[in-house]
């Protein structure tokens, strides 16, 4: 974690722009000052330069090479990155290694785990992944349904021959990279000259866990018949296993709170801005004058004198296994000069299971009554700094203000597996006819994932405990008193009840599963022209991909009137009974219950299991452990005094002993897929099912032309292409009715009572036209260049956003009822009452009264959405002294014309002739502009003397600025936000050595931190308003909502490895060597704690990870 930034990166940047200036100017490196060829002419250099040097050309530096030569001759803005050798790329995985590039960001979420790219500015979802010309699909079961972002950290690097990152756009490039398209080539059979067979072998392990864990990498590539028929295997095992330490200040993305006026200060802790005749008070006793109705004003202006509290203090350790296999199956054929053919198979397999140790003891509360009194509140010395947060409480057991009724320590154990998928097969043929050639494509795409979770908590009761801030990092830390011994398996016995029976604890099991296939087929045929003015080759084709998305979900139907389809999910009461305390008239029932018994519950899996009292004491005794592996957050910078450690459950041990007493068989993916139903019948459950089929064609020119004596070179064309959207969601036509409550306070509840279901229809084509310039201008031929991109691109919306997602249930109120509530309400003034002293009854009847209209539940998709459409430009300057040497600098722009979609509200939306509320979608607004620049260069040292000639180097930096036009706001302060996954800078820096035998590398890696979201919960308490998602519906006594931010990083990676021989070689390699951390924050300029302290949401801690093995090459 490293919230202050800035300063230090100018100073890098400043020294490492100089070194390479040196290196570049320095004696023996002259420089074409003609328009003769440069590589010749580098070529020249080099090979009077070398002899007497004795200088090696090993394979970072040829590596190096090929990578500067693949930009120079690229035919738009491109980065590239090539392998040292074959199975040895810079980094482990994909996605670690693209990240390496300026501009390029590694998104990782919110429990740590590595995402998609953002590229200058744009998020995964604008930015376009390739695997051999072919669409990189998202895996992950749970996740962004039908969204277009992609992570490659399934794709081992070992696959990996090079990865360019094109930031301009081609004709013939496939539209979808806003931000810019990552094209990941792998080996062909005949790369190869002679056969080749190597075995790479390796241990690893992390900081914070107790064992080293294998990776192994073997490729065997052969050549027959002449050496035109080519066999390639390269496959990689690897079975990690990693630690992510988590401590967590929010409840979920709630932030700190107001809960109280607990200083009786004078001074607002904030002023809100939902209730502009509240915020206009200026003093605590003036808001008894407001009224308590509607909004409730009154509530809303005491609220402004509350305290911040942390919302849900919590630690927790997830001890992850991941086992992954990637493997690349290649043959390719050349029968002779006319004609080349392959076939490819690539498999990407992932099985990662994890177990989240989480521990908790209670959220703070508190609550303002209407005479501005604190009316409910369960913590008691409160600490309050001079920004009203409060840095330190207590919590004690008991009744009345300032006590918890129940305060327990509660260690959670959350099991969750995910297996992820993914196939990637492709046939082509290349054939050449003199000045024509012709490239066929056939690929198909697989991505599928399952999910399965499962948790279940333990819980001790305390007498009180002690909360505190960690001022060195923002986190929260809590003490139980030291006469409990939370370490006795007796500490968590549950309490028996009068009845007999023991409180119960809550096992769920949750399951999800995706599915995303596509078939693309591709011709591409060009021609070209020795001498006809300055074309130089045309280029046209044709491609069709058709691209399936199948999502299963837990949720329960309504499959007809009467006849409701289970959930597949399972939320299970453990018990235990004791008979010799059990009345005579109800005896202990041992055994499994339905926990749900009415007529069309969806929770028919739902069960009660009810154990004997040893049963129960030997799941606890049996399970109950110390914390695996190291003390929390070991090693980690600026710690503090956080808790070390605690006890708690393995989840295998506590599944197979509860297994032996109890009917564990319905948990498990069978009912996601096929479920049974009210009426004992089982039953497939509905999917959700979208197709598109994108159409295209593109023309394109090459051109090369003298001008004033310098070259330049370029091409122009453009694509059209045609999207059609299937898809068929599912919705339910129902009765809305007011069903007066019989038991309990008075109200209302609001159902719907299913009439009909209809499958709907969802047909949309959409047509794009997308021209595209790229021209470069060489003063001096292959030495220093000029080139310029424009483009008009194109990101499609998810699929979702276009069709919707799941079932949509709109229920229709029947007129006379609405009336003769509305009658009711009004003769009875305070019939309702929720049981909440802060809002009145007049504003929760008129709650009632909002929800009894035409509404639809669900969101519906808009056919019409034309996604994220930009004008993308970029002039860079390109200076190539050598082969050895590239220094470039680039300015962009990105004008965006139809923003991301955004989530809206709607009345009058027209279903089967009748008006409803709906949640959708609607075109995002136009006018955001991004615009940035970036510096790279890279070199090899080989000027200086001594081994030293032997190292190089390279580094980059981008910075990207938007214009903040039609991005959200911050409420609380009115400060506009910065687009979402938008950093200010990246930057990275790398130094080499290799001598042919020693080959060592450490590589920088630094970002800005970035905007990421502001999601409000019900604890928020906030309305409606724009650039905020999640819990909006609160009617009154408005709190607040807060932006989220993700920290800078900082990551330092080395690695060194030594040729014992021609055979072996040894290596040693570290992965985040300073031991960064990821926090989601808020900015000083947005929320100030005071003191330096950061306003923290949670942080990640995954610790260092190292490795070392062997490599053997026959």
């Amino acid at each position: 974690m490293r919230i202050q930034t800035g300063v230090s990166t100018k100073v890098m940047f400043g020294a490492s722009l100089a070194a390479l200036t040196v290196a570049m100017l320095a004696p023996g490196q002259a420089h074409a000052q003609s328009t003769a060829p440069a590589a010749e002419a580098s070529a020249a250099q080099d090979e009077a330069l070398e002899p007497e040097q004795e200088l090696v050309v090993t394979g970072v530096r040829q590596a190096e090479q090929s990578a500067i030569n693949r930009k120079k001759r690229a035919a738009t803005a491109v980065d590239s990155i090539v392998a040292d050798d074959v199975g040895q790329f810079p980094d482990k995985n994909a996605a670690e290694a693209i990240a390496r590039i300026a501009g390029v960001a590694l998104d990782v979420d919110d429990a740590g785990q590595q995402g998609g790219f953002t590229i200058r500015g744009q998020a995964a979802d604008l930015v376009r992944v390739e695997v051999d010309g072919m669409t990189a699909l998202p895996a992950i079961a749970g996740g962004d349904q039908g969204g277009r972002a992609v992570g490659v950290g399934d794709l081992s690097s070992d696959l990996i021959k090079s990865v360019d990152v094109v930031k301009g756009q081609t004709a013939d490039m496939t539209p979808g990279g806003v931000g810019g398209t990552v094209r990941i080539e792998q080996r062909t059979a005949l790369d190869f000259k002679e056969p080749f067979y190597r075995l790479n072998l390796q241990a690893q392990q992390n900081s914070l866990a107790d064992r080293w864990t294998p990776r192994i990498n073997a490729i065997a590539t052969h050549k027959f018949f002449n050496d035109t028929f080519g066999i390639l295997l390269n496959a990689t095992y690897e079975n990690q296993k990693t630690t992510t330490d988590f401590a967590r200040v929010s409840d979920k993305q709630a932030g700190y709170l107001p809960l109280g006026d607990l200083d009786n200060s004078p001074e607002k802790t904030f002023v809100t801005p939902y209730d502009p005749v509240a915020a206009a008070v200026s003093t605590k006793a003036g808001c008894a004058a407001l009224p308590t109705t509607g909004i409730n004003s009154r509530l809303n202006c005491y609220a402004q004198w509350e305290e911040f509290l942390p919302s849900l203090p919590r630690f927790g350790r997830g001890v992850r296994g991941d086992e992954r296999f990637s493997a690349q199956i290649r043959a390719d054929w050349r029968p002779d000069d006319r004609v080349s053919m392959f076939v490819s198979y690539n498999p990407n397999i992932r099985h990662y299971n994890s177990q989240d140790y989480n521990l908790s003891i209670a959220s703070p509360t508190g609550t303002t009554n209407a005479s501005g009194q604190l009316a409910t509140s369960n913590i008691t010395n409160a600490v309050v700094n001079e920004n009203h947060f409060v840095t330190a409480y207590d919590m004690v057991r008991g009744t009345g203000l300032g006590t918890v009724s129940s305060l327990n320590w509660t260690t959670q154990v959350r099991d969750i597996y995910r297996n992820s998928e993914q196939y990637y097969s492709q046939a082509g043929v290349d054939m050449f006819l003199g000045k024509w050639t012709t490239k066929a494509r056939v690929q198909y795409s697989l991505a599928k994932g399952t999910r399965e979770d499962r948790a279940f908590s333990f819980n001790a009761a305390l007498p009180s405990a002690s909360f505190s801030m960690v001022p060195e990092n923002g986190l929260w830390t809590f003490t139980p008193p030291s006469g409990v011994d939370l370490a006795n398996p007796a500490s968590y016995y549950p309490v028996l009840g009068a009845n007999g029976i023991s409180a119960n604890s809550q096992l769920e099991y949750t399951p999800a599963a995706d599915r995303n296939t596509e078939w693309n087929y591709q011709i591409d045929v060009t021609r070209e022209f020795d001498d006809f003015g300055p074309l130089r080759q045309i280029k046209f084709g044709a491609q069709r991909r058709n691209r399936f998305n199948t999502s299963y979900r837990y949720n329960g139907f309504q499959l007809t009137p009467g006849n409701t389809l289970a959930h597949a999910r399972s939320l299970v009461l453990i018990q235990f009974c004791a008979p010799a305390s059990a009345p005579a008239n109800a005896p202990c029932q041992f055994g499994s219950t339905r926990r749900n018994v009415a007529a069309g519950t969806t929770e028919q899996l739902y069960k009660i299991h009810t154990l004997t009292q040893a049963q129960y004491q030997e799941i606890i005794d049996s399970s109950l452990t110390g914390l695996p592996g190291t003390n929390f957050f070991s090693g980690l910078p600026n710690r503090g005094d956080l808790l070390n450690s605690w006890a708690v459950y393995d989840f295998d041990k506590f599944w197979d002993t509860l297994g032996k007493y109890a009917d564990l068989s319905d948990m498990n993916l069978d009912c996601l897929y096929e479920c049974v139903a009210s009426d004992g019948k089982m039953y497939k459950r509905p999917t959700y099912k979208t197709s598109e089929i994108t159409t295209s064609a593109y023309a394109m020119i090459d051109f090369e032309q003298p001008i004033l004596g310098m070259k330049l070179i370029g091409n122009a064309g453009v694509r059209y292409q045609k999207i059609a959207v299937h898809a068929q969601p599912v919705i339910d036509f129902s009765e809305r009715v007011a069903i007066a409550n019989t038991t309990g306070l008075p109200g209302y509840t609001i159902q719907n009572n299913l009439l009909r279901r209809e499958v709907g229809l969802v047909e949309r084509t959409s047509e794009d036209w997308l021209p595209s310039l790229n021209l470069a201008l060489w003063p001096v031929s292959d030495v220093l260049g000029l080139r310029y991109s424009i483009a008009l691109q194109r990101a499609r919306p998810a699929i979702t956003e276009l069709t919707g997602a799941a079932t949509v249930n709109c229920g229709k109120v029947n007129e006379a009822d609405r009336a003769a509530l509305e009658a009711f309400l009004a003769a009875n003034p305070g019939a309702i009452d929720d049981g909440d002293p802060t809002t009145d009854d007049g504003a929760e009847a008129n709650g009632v009264l909002t929800s009894f209209v035409n509404r639809c539940t669900g969101r519906i998709g808009n056919p019409e959405l034309k996604g994220y459409g930009a004008l993308t430009q970029n002039l860079s300057l390109e200076w190539y002294p050598n082969r050895d040497t590239q220094l470039s600098a680039a300015v962009y722009q990105i004008n965006v014309r139809s923003g991301r979609p955004d989530a809206v509200n709607l009345g009058g939306y027209v279903l089967a002739g009748d008006e409803y509320e709906v949640s959708t979608y609607q075109n995002g607004p136009s006018g955001l502009r991004t615009r940035g620049f970036e510096v790279a260069g890279r070199t090899a040292f080989t000027f200086l003397p001594w081994f030293l000639k032997y190292t190089g180097g390279g580094f980059n930096f981008s910075y990207t600025k938007s214009n903040e036009q039609n991005t959200a706001v911050d409420p609380l302060t009115g400060t506009a936000l910065p687009p979402r996954a938008e950093s200010s800078y990246y930057y990275n820096l790398n130094l080499w050595y290799d001598d042919g035998r020693l080959n060592a590398r450490v590589a920088y890696q630094a970002r800005d931190y970035y905007y990421d979201r502001m999601e409000a919960a019900g604890l928020n308490r906030v309305p409606a308003s724009p650039g905020v998602t999640g819990t909006t519906s609160t009617a009154s006594y408005y709190k607040v909502v807060t932006p989220i931010f993700k920290d800078s990083t900082s990551v330092l990676d080395a690695r060194a490895s030594y040729k014992i021989n021609d055979m072996f070689q040894l290596f040693v390699e570290g992965k985040n060597l300073l031991g960064d951390s990821i926090s989601r924050f808020t900015p000083d300029k947005y929320r100030a704690i005071g003191d330096g302290t950061p306003y923290i949401f949670d942080t990640y801690y995954s610790g260092r990870t190292y490795y070392f093995g062997v490599i053997a090459t026959f």
